[in-house]
């Protein structure tokens, strides 16, 4: 089939129009541009897949044997970060917080290793590791032949992928679900030509934003008891920690997504803008929050810019709870900060709503 010379005329004028009315979208075109950025820059800049140094921590009394062991250990090139603890029940604490990975009880005969084993790449990478660093504290440190070494995995003895991923889907679903939802509501009102109506009435902004989210936070709360069902008893894995605070903590993750989308929704047009502006948070979010990918092994700029991403700190809450039991000062601690990011998202879109009608 050849096209005339007329059907050519016609299809060089409709793509100079759809030319220029994509690069009038600045939205889109932004999108278009920034997503390979944004791409390039977490994944050959952001994104590592083994830890640079392991943290270990080694329960020894002896400040002299403890730094014998250290310089062993750097000696070897180990890439491994130790602090010593006299305690081993302050150490295990640590463990269970995750604030280290592996445990070293070299006070004990035979030493002992525990293995934070939740997730299981990082935990199967750190035993190789571990290897050359047991050794270490086995050969040289005892000054006697080598004994044999206890290897303890604790919290996913079995090193299965799901509990660590089904845990982890909790938060991602919320965050993609809830955000989006949120971020259509004033959109999709501000599309069919209700808004007008809306702003009629005698509702305030703040009413606006308790109305409009409430129900989506009941949604929230659905789809986690919803996917914690599946993970019970399609995977057994069965939640050891409190489901109080998991409740709390969720619900303080669902409030913190849905004022964000409502921002999102509040500095849109029309809901295919809400939606961009959606995905380009949830790519970064998802990537840099440890989902998938070791947290300590990204570089500091990238933690710190995950820091102030709500799923970092909702999936160290749920996969505390759920895997290792956590108490509750591990929960506000990581609670806080969702909390503040809420509160930050709320007032910022209440400026931009107050802005938009005035």
């Amino acid at each position: 089939m050849t096209l005339k010379p007329r059907a050519l005329t016609r299809i060089g004028a409709l793509m100079l129009k759809e030319s220029r009315q994509l690069l009038r979208d600045r939205a889109t075109f932004g999108m278009l541009l920034g997503i390979p950025i944004l791409q390039i820059a977490l994944f050959g800049c952001a994104i590592e897949l083994s830890p640079r140094s392991l943290a270990v921590t080694v329960v020894v009394a002896d400040l002299d044997r403890f730094l014998r062991l250290q310089r062993l250990i750097q000696s070897d090139g180990l890439a491994a970060h130790l602090q010593q603890s006299a305690s081993r029940s302050s150490a295990m604490k640590a463990l269970s917080r995750g604030k280290t990975l592996i445990v070293v009880d070299a006070d004990a005969n035979p030493p002992v290793v525990y293995l934070d084993a939740t997730d299981p790449v990082l935990s199967t990478q750190a035993e190789l590791i571990f290897e050359r660093l047991a050794h270490s504290v086995s050969g040289p440190v005892d000054d006697d032949a080598t004994p044999p070494f206890v290897i303890q995995r604790l919290y996913n003895p079995g090193a299965r992928t799901q509990p660590f991923l089904v845990s982890g889907l909790v938060g991602v679903i919320l965050t993609m679900s809830l955000v989006m939802m949120s971020a259509l509501t004033l959109a999709r009102e501000r599309e069919s030509g209700t808004l007008e109506g809306l702003l009629t009435t005698p509702v305030r902004a703040v009413e606006l934003w308790a109305g409009k989210l409430s129900p989506y936070v009941v949604l929230g709360l659905v789809q986690a008891v919803f996917v914690l069902l599946i993970a019970r008893f399609a995977f057994d894995i069965l939640p050891v920690g409190s489901l109080l605070l998991l409740a709390v903590a969720t619900f303080a993750f669902a409030i913190a997504n849905l004022a964000l989308g409502f921002m999102f929704s509040c500095l849109a047009r029309q809901q295919m803008q809400s939606m961009q502006m959606t995905f380009f948070f949830f790519l970064p979010s998802s990537l840099l929050s440890g989902f998938m990918f070791p947290f300590d092994a990204m570089p500091r700029w990238a933690q710190r810019l995950a820091q102030t991403l709500p799923l970092t700190h909702y999936l160290r809450i749920v996969r505390g709870l759920i895997l290792r039991g956590v108490d509750a000062t591990f929960v506000v601690d990581e609670l806080w900060p969702l909390a503040l990011f809420a509160m930050c998202a709320t007032a910022t879109s209440m400026l931009i709503w107050r802005r938009s009608i005035a």
